[in-house]
C-alpha cells in the first residue's frame, strides 16, 4: 500500500505542465466506432471547436489556451449552450495556429483607421468645384449577433432548465417478515441555473411519492417528501472563485462504494443501493493553479436525517427491543442527531486536486477535514413512556483522504484512501480505510462493443482494541472483494451491463447484483437491476440484520 502511494505521489511531481500544451474545453467525448464517420461540420459548433481522435475515443475540444482562466472564461460562455462541458489539457499541435484570427484583427484596425480619417476628413469644408468623395469600405464594421443577444436578453434567457420524471417498481422475492413484498415510488428532480457573466445561480429540487404513503395504512413508508437539494450562487473572479449556499459534491474514483464521498450525508428514505445525497449548506472560496484548483470550505452544520418506517424493507432496526429477560419495549427511531459539541460547529475541508495530460494520464486530490465525521453509531436510551429510542451519534475528527486514478494503456487504476483521527470520543477508535481497484478495457469484442473487467478490494482497520470495530458500526466494506464487469454495447443509446459479486472474507457475506440501462429516443431511459443478498450466518452484521435478500427493480425516466 505504501508502495503505491509513492507511486502516485511521484508521478504527480514528474508529470508538470509540458509547454506542448494547452487548456482546451471539451464538450463531448464518445467511442469511436470502426469504419464509420462522424459529421462534425453538420453540429455547427463554434469555430475555435476541434474533433479530436485517440486510439479508441473521439472528443470535440474548443479553444487553445494558455492561461487556466482564459479557459474558465471560454468554459462559462459554452456551458449556455452544451451540457457538462470540463476544461482538459490537450496538446498544441491538435489545433491550427490563429492566423486567420490574426489577419482578422489587422483588418478591423485598418477598418477603424479609414473610418477616423474618413471622419476627419468629412469635418473640413468642402470646396464646390470638388466632388466629395467617400472612402471604399473592404469590410464594414458591423455589430456581432452575440452583442446584440446580449444587450436585448431579459432575465429569463439567462435561465436553463431540465429534470426528469421516474417510476420505480420492486419486487421482493425474498425479505424479512412483515415488510412490504413490492413497491412502487414516483420521483421527480428539477434544475434550475442562472448564468449573467461572472455570477451562476443554481437549484435543484426533488420529489418522491411512495405508494404506501397514499394509502394511509398500517403499511406507510414515510419515504414521500419535497426536498431542497441545492440553492447556491457562485462568483468567478480571474483565478478565484467563491460560493454560498446549500449544494452537493462528489468525491471518488471506485466502482462499488465511494469511501471519501463524505461531504453530504445520505438520505436514509431512498434506495440504498443507489446514492442518494442531503444538499448541505456551505461557504467555499476556490483558487485555480495552472492545471488543477485549491478549495477552502466551511460546512455550516450537521443535519439531522429522517429514517423510513418500518414496513419498508430498508428499515434495518426491529420493532421491539429486549431489555431485560421476558421485557420486551417498542424501539423507536428518534431523528436528533446526538453530538458532544454543538451540532452548528462548522466542519472545514481543505482540498486540492490536479490532473496531467500525458502518456499516463493521473487525476489526483487530496482532501482534511477538520470536522464531523461522515461514519456513525447508533445508542438506545430507555424512556419514560416505556419506550426505547434509537440515535444516530456524531463526533470530530481530523481526517486525511485522498482519491486517484491512473490510466497506463487501456487499464484504469484507482485509489481511495482514508485516515481518521478521532478527537471528542472515547468510543470510537481511529480507522484507516482503504479501496484500491482496477478496471481493464477490451475493446469490440463483439461488432462494437467493448467489455471492462473490474476488480476491487476494500479494507477498514480500526487502530485501537476495546472500541466500536466495524460490526458495531455496521461497515459492510471491512474487508471485501469485488469482481465485475462492464459491458458497453456503443451502439448510440448509451447502453450497458455491469454486474458482478462482492465477497465478504472475513463473515462469509456475498452480495450479487446486475444493472443494465438504456436511453431510448433522447429523452428515456429504462433501467433494471437485480440483487441477491446472502448474509452471515455467525456474526450481527448490517445484511444480517436484514436477513436474505432478493428483489428485482424496474425504472422507467422521462428526461427534459
Amino acid at each position: 500500500m505504501k508502495l503505491l502511494f509513492l507511486l502516485l505521489f511521484c508521478i504527480s511531481i514528474l508529470y508538470a505542465k509540458s509547454d506542448d500544451t494547452c487548456y482546451s474545453v471539451q464538450l463531448i467525448s464518445f467511442k469511436f466506432k470502426k469504419n464509420s464517420t462522424y459529421d462534425f461540420a453538420a453540429h455547427n459548433y463554434p469555430k475555435t471547436c476541434r474533433l479530436i481522435s485517440f486510439s479508441n475515443i473521439n472528443s470535440v475540444r474548443c479553444g487553445c489556451y494558455e492561461k487556466y482562466r482564459d479557459a474558465r472564461a471560454a468554459l462559462k460562455k459554452l456551458s449556455k449552450k452544451y451540457p457538462k462541458p470540463i476544461i482538459v489539457n490537450t496538446y498544441k499541435y491538435r489545433f491550427q495556429k490563429k492566423v486567420e484570427k490574426v489577419e482578422k484583427v489587422e483588418k478591423v484596425e485598418k477598418v477603424e483607421k479609414l473610418q477616423k480619417n474618413y471622419k476627419k476628413i468629412t469635418k473640413k469644408p468642402q470646396k464646390k468645384n470638388i466632388p466629395k468623395i467617400s472612402p471604399v469600405l473592404h469590410e464594414p464594421l458591423r455589430v456581432s449577433e452575440e452583442v446584440i443577444q446580449k444587450e436585448t436578453a431579459s432575465f429569463l434567457d439567462d435561465i436553463s432548465y431540465q429534470g426528469n420524471i421516474n417510476l420505480t417498481l420492486q419486487s421482493y422475492m425474498k425479505a424479512p417478515a412483515g415488510k412490504e413484498k413490492q413497491n412502487a415510488l414516483l420521483s421527480a428532480n428539477f434544475e434550475a441555473k442562472y448564468i449573467k457573466e461572472n455570477f451562476t445561480g443554481f437549484a435543484k429540487a426533488r420529489v418522491q411519492q411512495d405508494y404506501y404513503d397514499l394509502q394511509k395504512t398500517a403499511k406507510h413508508t414515510n419515504r414521500s417528501f419535497i426536498r431542497l437539494d441545492e440553492l447556491y450562487g457562485s462568483y468567478d473572479f480571474e483565478n478565484d472563485s467563491i460560493l454560498l449556499g446549500k449544494n452537493i459534491l462528489f468525491w471518488g474514483a471506485l466502482e462499488v462504494r465511494n469511501i471519501v464521498n463524505v461531504f453530504n450525508p445520505d438520505e436514509l428514505r431512498s434506495d440504498p443501493f443507489y446514492t442518494d445525497k442531503l444538499g448541505v449548506i456551505n461557504a467555499a472560496y476556490t483558487h485555480y493553479t495552472e492545471s488543477g484548483e485549491f478549495s477552502a470550505i466551511i460546512k455550516l452544520y450537521e443535519q439531522n436525517r429522517k429514517m423510513p418506517a418500518y414496513p419498508y424493507v430498508y428499515y434495518y432496526f426491529p420493532a421491539t427491543l429486549n431489555v431485560a429477560p421476558n421485557v420486551t419495549l417498542p424501539l423507536v427511531y428518534k431523528e436528533k442527531l446526538k453530538t458532544k459539541a454543538s451540532p452548528y460547529r462548522p466542519s472545514i475541508y481543505l482540498k486540492y486536486s490536479d490532473s496531467t495530460d500525458t502518456q499516463y494520464a493521473l487525476d489526483y486530490a487530496f482532501v482534511f477535514e477538520n470536522g464531523y465525521d461522515s461514519q456513525r453509531y447508533y445508542t438506545q436510551t430507555l424512556q419514560a413512556d416505556n419506550t426505547v429510542t434509537t440515535e444516530e451519534n456524531a463526533y470530530l475528527v481530523n481526517k486525511f483522504m485522498t482519491y486517484d486514478t491512473l490510466v497506463i494503456g487501456a487499464t484504469l487504476y484507482k485509489l481511495e484512501a482514508t485516515f481518521a483521527d478521532i478527537l471528542d470520543d472515547t468510543l470510537v477508535s481511529d480507522y484507516i480505510h482503504v479501496g484500491i481497484g482496477a478496471e481493464h478495457t477490451l475493446s469490440q469484442v463483439y461488432k462494437e462493443a467493448d467489455l471492462g473487467l473490474l476488480v476491487e478490494y476494500y479494507r477498514y482497520i480500526t487502530l485501537q482494541s476495546g472500541k466500536k470495530d466495524d460490526l458495531a458500526l455496521f461497515e459492510l466494506f471491512q474487508n471485501d472483494l469485488f469482481l465485475g464487469l462492464r459491458y458497453s454495447f456503443n451502439q448510440g443509446n448509451d447502453a450497458s451491463i455491469v454486474g458482478g459479486g462482492i465477497f465478504d472474507l472475513d463473515y462469509n457475506e456475498q452480495v450479487y447484483y446486475m444493472e443494465y440501462q438504456t436511453r431510448v429516443m433522447d429523452t428515456f431511459k429504462l433501467n433494471f437491476d437485480y440483487r441477491y443478498i446472502s448474509p452471515s450466518k455467525n456474526y450481527n452484521t448490517a445484511f444480517k440484520l436484514m436477513g436474505a435478500h432478493e428483489r428485482i427493480s424496474l425504472k422507467l425516466g422521462y428526461y427534459f
